[in-house]
């Protein structure tokens, strides 16, 4: 099924060359240029991902309109995902915005090419067995290491945001883990399932006087249980 996005910025030109370029990269795009337009569409439509911009006009003349919009999506509780958008090129900037919710963010101008690895990595997060579960977790553990990083870093904005990466590479390893864990878990309920079904089509061809029966129906109750 085609990933939706949704992209909410005042940039006319970059709203329409990021929907032509993610369009022709697979995905359903929809555009809003304010936050009336981007309240609608919400309203209206799931979205896998949105891409807000975060220096857009917002709620009572908030010029963080973009965080308006992120907290409206956490506190709706919508099945967004969200990678925020900033012209401001302080990474305390991102962090705010990921503490509240936000999954990744991007400093403009940016480069197709890390957009679309941001992209590509946040539906690789979307893709485990229990999606909401495993974001969930990542972000609470990510806003952990965020409150250490706000705590003791006296690094410069460049060096922060090299370390912020360095530290999404970290958190990826680990979820890699866990996504060949949810692989084996998943080839194991597979086989089981087709011995289950093996073993209830045997069944069906032994009579319950024989003495492989037994064992039969057993082989088939556990491999049930077990999936």
């Amino acid at each position: 099924m085609t990933q939706k996005i949704l992209i909410v910025d005042d940039d006319e030109d970059l709203r329409t060359m990021l929907e032509s370029i993610l369009m022709a990269d697979g995905y359903g795009v929809d555009l809003a240029p304010d936050l009336d337009g981007a309240f609608k569409l919400m309203a209206s439509g799931d979205y896998e991902i949105m891409l807000l911009d975060k220096n857009i006009p917002g709620i009572d003349g908030n010029p963080l309109g973009g965080i308006d919009l992120l907290k409206h999506v956490r506190s709706l509780c919508l099945p967004s995902e969200v990678i925020m958008m900033t012209g401001d090129p302080t990474v305390e900037t991102a962090i705010e915005a990921m503490k509240l919710g936000a999954f990744d963010y991007i400093i403009k101008p940016f480069s197709l090419k890390d957009l679309r690895l941001k992209i590509r990595r946040l539906s690789q997060y979307r893709n485990f067995v229990n999606p909401e579960y495993t974001i969930g977790f990542y972000r609470r553990f990510q806003r952990k290491l965020l409150d250490v990083v706000e705590r003791v870093s006296k690094m410069s904005d460049r060096e922060l945001e090299l370390a912020l990466l360095s530290l999404n590479d970290e958190i990826d390893k680990l979820f890699s883990l866990l996504k060949e864990s949810e692989r084996i878990i998943l080839a194991e309920r597979e086989a089981l399932s087709h011995i289950g079904s093996l073993a209830e089509s045997l069944k069906g061809s032994l009579q319950t006087k024989d003495a492989r029966y037994e064992l039969v129906d057993k082989i088939s109750r556990l491999s049930n249980n077990r999936v």
